[in-house]
């Protein structure tokens, strides 16, 4: 386990008068229904950091270890998403290709390689690849005589270990990023259990042939938990999963999705299927390479086009998803036309637009813009800085609806705290609790509100986000 080092600070409430305007004012002391959140969470003062600004010249400033940089979990979302607005525009798309050297013949035969060209899509869902390559079969090709070449070269990463993080590489949130991701390189499954039969039986979705699941698993009486461990998956035959658990009654239906396959693999299989369901005909393998240097005349036979950075947004931060948040990260470093993106390029993008801020860089660390690290650290005050920056800039409306709305959908569907009214990113890891986003109160003022619960007392201290928010809403 990381330990994680927390700046040593007094434990008071600060706002920066030069900040503050006359009709301001700080509030006098943490408020009570905080204190007694974090007492009966036992969360100790110095583990916990909170920001609360108004968006206009009146309302109450509410600052405590607000300085402190601490590790934000999925809450770095909001300030990847910002950026991302900001620096490429809502409207920006990214393209997948296939290319060939030549068009298909007069019988549909492409007699050489044909290169599928990715330029880092956060998201490529199973639906619209299987666009891409019925497009493909549209445009005259029946048979593909040689190798499918994936080109992955539009970013340049290290090789990741989805395992590292967490243990739980199997999970698809654990991916790093891929320029020609596909599906988030998962297979989806239907866990439906039949009290009657004493089985939950499993449904893929879409079946794609190579890919052989066992029909159901048993059931257990157990409380619906940790239902992924219980059902004790083992991949070791990634083209086989096998369950040698038991799935509990308790849980209902449920939807589960895994990872088993390398990113090549993956394209092999689901390529190998589609095409042929589309009446085609392939005997090659995918293998990694790069489009030639020299393919000015190359020919593209097929395109795909992701859905507007609008939408991506939306989806990234109403359901945390730590696929496109690293996919999107990359994409802020500024390149010449056909250099790498690379994390190196994507931090100093982020810091130089955090500085037009006038963010102090000692409020903000970004690893890899998802949330998922120990080493990014932000502060909540830079936190509310962002948040009130997007209040005010053109792609807010854009920015303010991607965020997860309390009691309503995303991940606060089920917080009913200030149902309605809240529009807040959570962030949640080990050690880890936070929340950043904006509440409207009862009288139609708006804040924005950021606080970071770090150390073992974070497990519990949903209660305290929730004390934040409820404290906010009812000014």
């Amino acid at each position: 386990m990381v330990k994680f080092s927390v700046v040593a600070l007094s434990f008071f409430i600060f706002f920066s008068p030069a900040g503050q305007t006359a009709s301001q004012k700080s509030a006098p002391s943490l408020p009570a229904p905080i204190q007694k959140a974090l007492n009966s969470c036992k969360v100790p003062k110095g583990d916990f950091s909170l920001s609360v600004i108004p968006l206009t010249d009146k309302g109450t400033v509410l600052k405590f270890n607000s300085a402190a940089p601490r590790v934000p979990a999925s809450s770095a979302k909001v300030i990847t998403s910002a950026a991302a607005l900001q620096l490429l525009g809502p409207a920006k798309v990214w393209t997948t290709r296939f290319i060939s050297a030549e068009e298909p013949d007069k019988n549909g035969v492409l007699s050489g390689d044909l290169y599928l060209v990715g330029h880092g899509a956060p998201s490529m869902t199973i639906e619209r690849f299987w666009l891409l390559v019925d497009n493909l079969r549209a445009r005259g090709v029946k048979e593909i005589k040689g190798n499918i070449i994936a080109d992955r070269s539009h970013f340049d990463v290290a090789p990741h270990d989805p395992f590292a993080f967490d243990g739980e590489g199997n999970r698809p949130y654990n991916l790093g990023p891929d320029a020609l991701m596909v599906n988030s390189r998962s297979f989806f499954i239907k866990i439906r259990p039949d009290k009657e039969a004493g089985v939950a039986y499993l449904y893929p979705e879409p079946r794609i042939a190579g890919v052989k699941l066992p029909e159901s698993i048993p059931l257990s009486k157990e409380g619906c938990g940790a239902w992924r461990k219980q059902i004790n998956p083992d991949f070791s035959n990634p083209l086989k999963p096998a369950f040698k658990g038991k799935f509990p009654l308790k849980c209902g239906p449920k939807d589960y999705f895994y990872t088993s396959l390398s990113a090549d693999q993956y394209l092999q299989v689901v390529f190998a299927d589609m095409w042929k369901k589309a009446g085609g005909t392939w005997k090659g393998k995918v293998v990694q390479g790069k489009l030639p240097d020299d393919s000015d005349d190359y020919k593209v036979l097929a395109s795909s086009y992701s859905e507007p950075l609008t939408k991506l947004v939306y989806n990234m931060n109403k359901y945390s998803d730590n696929i496109i948040a690293r996919q999107l990260f990359l994409a802020l470093a500024k390149t010449q036309k056909d250099e790498p993106k690379n994390l190196e390029g994507a931090r100093a993008a982020v810091y130089e637009w955090a500085a037009s801020l006038k963010i102090p860089p000692s409020s903000l660390k970004i690893d890899n813009g998802s949330g998922l690290s120990r080493t990014t650290a932000i502060s909540t005050d830079a936190f509310v800085t962002v948040l009130k920056h997007m209040w005010n800039a053109p792609q807010m409306p854009e920015f303010v609806s991607s965020l997860p709305i309390s009691g309503v959908d995303g991940t606060m569907r089920k917080r009913h705290v200030a149902q309605g009214s809240a529009h807040v990113k959570t962030g949640y890891i080990q050690n880890v609790r936070s929340i950043a986003g904006y509440v409207q109160t009862k009288s139609g003022e708006r804040y924005a509100v950021a606080a970071i619960v770090n150390g073992p007392s974070a497990v519990n201290s949903i209660p305290v986000m929730d004390a934040v928010i409820s404290w906010v809403y009812g000014r």
